[in-house]
Parts: structure tokens; sequence; C-alpha cells
């Protein structure tokens, strides 16, 4: 369950940045704010990018329930 949450908000957070970018390049229409805006291309490709990373971070994290470290 643990990995889940990451992993669900990393696909969300990608979408929302795909969308962000294509909407800054003119791509897919909408908001005439976000149209032909290249800041919008740079926020939504960087919302991306941290999208993929917590997908990864989840992906590659391991629960460890029950185990504990001595120190």
């Amino acid at each position: 369950m643990r990995r889940a949450i990451p992993i669900f908000f990393g696909v969300v957070l990608t979408l929302i940045g795909i969308g962000w970018a294509s909407q800054g390049a003119g791509i897919m229409g909408g908001s005439s704010l976000m149209d032909n805006n290249p800041t919008f291309i740079y926020l939504g490709g960087a919302l991306a990018v941290v999208g993929i990373a917590l997908v990864a971070f989840g992906a590659v994290s391991k629960t460890r329930a029950g185990t504990t470290t001595a120190m």
C-alpha cells in the first residue's frame, strides 16, 4: 500500500505536467493564458519530471514492515 501512494501521485503529476507542457507549446488548446506560453512548457516539463521521479521512487522502494536495525 505504501508503494501505491507515490506511484499514484507520480502518475497524476506526470499527466498534469504533460498537459501543461502541451498547452504551453500550443499543441493542446484550452486556456488562452497558457496557449503558446513558454513558461508553461518549462513548468509542465518540471512537473512531469517530478512525477516520473515519484513513480520511480514508489516502484523501487521496499516496504520493511517489522524489521528493525540495531545501532
